[in-house]
């Protein structure tokens, strides 16, 4: 273990302000502990209800065509913001002004005369700034590349890799062609180093998770961490034999947590794909779903903590990790607070990963599923108690109307009864509950420097059911199964995944050309991502399969590329949320929460409702909740402040009480969590309001402050 002098993460965080009168926000989530917290005191209680906007920065002036989810938490540094638009151009704002100082367009790079058109991908959550006192870099992932800039002009810096840039899908052990591999939140920097994870598709073929350091002035790899352990590594032998050489994903896809004095970096891993189904991966499978600690020099794990074996369910550890001081029978503790979608919050000791609360391994169900072998037992927390509901049984089943509880009542009957960690039947349509979405969700938590945990989640049933994808193998209907139906459906209608329509393909062979879908299929559209695995005779198959669905997609003659062979035993018929018939959840009230836990004792200081329908305010019911994306920051004037929700506001919270404060409603949803800084000693907070999940969409930013 690496020797280190623990400093207060608060008193570390201190230092970081800029100059006089100015106090940045110069990491992700606030800084390396992802405290998502700010000694700022200049917005209290007595006059939070006082702001007001200080200026809006409209970024769809850069083009609002090919469009992304906006979920970008700026960077603010000596009263320069940094941040990324919707369509993932990255720029630099006076901080205090919300003017504009210069932009980069990564896709002008990527793709030259055609970036005006090219679809920008996944979301991004933000940038990664290093500097040494001297030289200083901007670091900036957009598709497979990792970009370095000058953050005084924007222009690339030769020196880093290839002019500029270095490929992630380089040096991960194996070939993985042009499979979809992009980070989506910013990498950490410790030293030199900038340690980064990543993003890919959760179907097969996927590329592996594996976590990387590379040096920040050449690009150079300097260790690798490989998440799908490798023959004679620690691991191995909870995977099959060959899995190194063909599993994919295991992936941190949402940022880290840095112990910079202890050298220590805390890394959560999703699942391993395909992330439902995994006879294929029989096993524990680590380093999947797992909490990992590594040396931020070398790579070389110290501990881990598996929350989720062998999984099936998609229980990707979906937030960074938290890092603070616990303090318990007198002693003070190093420690780091983990979230999760399954409802568990998980407390370690971050130097030992000694849990600070009693876990149980409690009995799992089996599967009943041809060739899968779930795990027995999984693991779960006495401390604190979960902050979702574990079991959506009969008695849980809404009651906002005597309509709807009829609606879900019926529906309902033909499901498969609910109990926690129920693998996805093929028999049978299943429920998912907390939901695919969490529990808690990517937008993080924020803790004081008192050990109080803030952070907001929802419930939000799913129901999903596995279909075997060996029918029609060579043919459309097969490689629709495997690779287009987890997000359009059986009835290629389009489902509601991540909070987000999918497209509905039903006649899209009338709307759009051959070779329209031929590229938009290969180069993927919004969060769609690219199919590049597939080959040309594939997706000619898709085209005529959608052309006549249920029948044979002939082959093009013309093509003499060979059909890959098809790699997912079962695929599921996609993230249909469980609601009536108006949309709303199948399940009682409250749909959303936020929530304050007491990390000392593992106890809830409070938790409320957070959002609302309007239309069902209007009827007379009280705030139901609603789902929420992006995150709470809190300051040392004990107000909490978070948008996230899909009503639209952005809100104030007392972190005392948990009673709302004030709020605003903003010109677009805010799904992103706050910055908040100080330039020339005047207090700002900052929110990307991009809009989308169902709500009208825009590309903003807008600044609040004091008159």
């Amino acid at each position: 273990m690496p020797r280190c002098h623990l400093l207060p993460l608060f008193t570390a965080m201190a230092s970081l302000a800029g100059a006089a009168g100015n106090h940045d926000w110069p990491v992700y989530l606030a800084d390396n502990a992802s405290s998502q917290y700010t000694a700022l005191d200049q917005v209290t209680k007595d006059n939070v209800s006082r702001l007001q906007v200080a200026w809006t920065f409209d970024a769809s002036k850069y083009g609002a065509a090919n469009r992304t989810l906006l979920e970008c938490n700026p960077l603010v540094i000596d009263g320069i913001l940094y941040g990324t638009t919707a369509s993932k151009i990255l720029f630099a704002l006076d901080a205090a002004m919300g003017e504009e100082l210069w932009h980069f367009d990564p896709y002008a790079i990527i793709f030259g005369e055609e970036a005006a058109s090219a679809n920008r991908g996944w979301p991004n959550r933000g940038v990664t700034y290093w500097t040494d006192g001297n030289e200083s870099s901007l670091f900036y992932a957009a598709e497979n590349l990792l970009f370095a800039l000058n953050p005084a002009t924007g222009k690339l810096i030769p020196s880093f890799g290839d002019n500029g840039s270095i490929d992630l899908r380089q040096g991960l052990g194996r070939d993985v062609g042009n499979l979809a591999y992009a980070p989506t939140s910013p990498g950490i920097i410790f030293e030199d180093l900038i340690i980064i994870g990543a993003r890919m598709v959760e179907s097969l073929p996927s590329a592996p998770g594996h976590i990387r350091a590379f040096d920040v002035r050449s690009g150079r790899q300097v260790w690798r961490f490989n998440t799908i352990p490798h023959p004679g590594e620690l691991g191995h032998d909870t995977w099959p034999e060959d899995a190194y050489l063909r599993a994919g994903g295991a992936n941190v896809w949402t940022g880290m947590a840095l112990d910079v004095e202890c050298g220590l970096v805390y890394c959560p891993t999703g699942s391993a794909s395909f992330d439902y189904y995994a006879g294929d991966r029989i096993g524990q499978n680590l380093f999947a779903n797992t909490l990992v600690c590594l040396d931020a020099r070398t790579g070389e794990r110290v501990w881990h903590y598996q929350i989720v074996h062998h999984d099936i369910f998609d229980m990707d550890l979906p937030s960074p990790p938290t890092l603070f001081t616990a303090r318990k029978e007198g002693r003070e503790i190093p420690a780091v607070a983990l979230l999760t979608k399954q409802g568990f919050l998980f407390v370690f000791n971050r130097l030992t990963g000694e849990s600070l609360f009693p876990i149980v391994d409690v009995p799992a169900p089996p599967s009943t599923v041809p060739g899968e072998q779930a795990w027995p037992t999984q693991p779960r927390p006495l401390k604190p108690e979960p902050y979702s509901r574990l079991v959506f049984s009969r008695d849980q089943i809404t009651d906002i109307s005597p309509e709807s509880t009829r609606e879900v009542t019926a529906r309902f009957n033909d499901l498969e009864p609910h109990q926690p960690f129920l693998p996805l039947s093929a028999e049978r349509p299943t429920i998912v509950y907390p939901g695919v979405w969490g529990g808690a969700s990517w937008g993080g938590a924020a803790v004081d420097p008192h050990g109080i945990l803030y952070f907001n989640t929802h419930d939000m049933p799913a129901i999903l059911t596995l279909l075997d994808t060996s029918q029609g193998q060579s043919t459309g209907e097969g490689l629709y199964r495997r690779n287009c139906m987890m997000c359009h459906g059986v009835d290629l209608k389009g489902t509601l995944a991540f909070g987000q329509q999918a497209t509905d393909l039903v006649g899209i062979t009338e709307r759009m050309t051959r070779a329209d879908f031929v590229r938009i299929v290969r180069e993927g559209k919004g969060t769609m991502p690219p199919s590049r695995h597939l080959h040309g005779i594939e997706v000619g198959q898709l085209f005529n399969y959608l052309q006549a669905p249920g029948e044979k997609g002939a082959v093009d003659s013309a093509s003499t590329e060979p059909v890959q062979e098809p790699v997912m035993r079962y695929s599921h018929t996609g993230n249909i949320g469980f609601t009536d018939s108006k949309g709303y959840p199948a399940i009682k009230p409250p749909w959303g929460s936020l929530s304050a836990v007491d990390l000392n004792t593992g106890e809830y200081r409070w938790q409320v409702v957070f959002g609302e329908f309007p239309a069902l305010m209007e009827q007379g019911l009280p705030p139901t909740g609603r789902m929420s994306f992006g995150g709470p920051v809190a300051t040392a004037s004990g107000v909490l402040f978070i948008a996230a929700n899909l009503d639209g506001y952005l809100r104030a919270y007392d972190t005392v009480t948990g009673k709302e404060l004030w709020r605003d409603k903003l010109p677009a949803g805010g799904y992103a969590t706050p910055s908040i800084y100080a330039v020339d000693g005047k207090q700002y907070i900052v929110i990307a309001c991009g809009g989308g999940r169902g709500t009208p969409e825009a590309d903003l930013y807008v600044a609040y402050t004091l008159p």
